[in-house]
């Protein structure tokens, strides 16, 4: 892991919590590969008595009219149906990431 990953798993680590996660629980972990394009995060969640592990083995980043988005190739977690919904809902499809994070996205390509 190199300096600028350490820096934007910093940064996300914040930006996750406060923006996303607070109301199910928090980001505990997060490692971020911007070479081989992974993540892997732990999030100890809200009425769960283990941390869950999720990882991303692949995603892509783009950028189209000013706005950008991440696509999740493949992912797994430490929950099967997790995993499963995850895959069912989540693997393939475009989330919009805020304004505030577009600012990281050359730090991360």
């Amino acid at each position: 892991m190199g300096a600028k990953d350490w820096l934007v798993e910093k940064a996300a680590m914040v930006m996750i919590n406060q923006a996303v996660l607070k109301p199910y629980g928090a980001l505990i972990g997060l490692k971020l590969d911007t070479t081989a394009r992974t993540i892997q995060a732990e999030l100890q969640l809200n009425g769960e008595t283990e941390p869950v592990r999720l990882e991303v083995h692949e995603y892509e980043l783009i950028e189209e009219a000013g706005t950008a988005f991440v696509i999740l190739k493949s992912l797994s977690t430490s929950r099967a149906w997790l995993t499963r919904l995850g895959n069912d809902f989540a693997v393939g499809r475009r989330f919009e990431l805020p304004e505030s994070v577009r600012k990281f996205i050359p730090m991360i390509r």
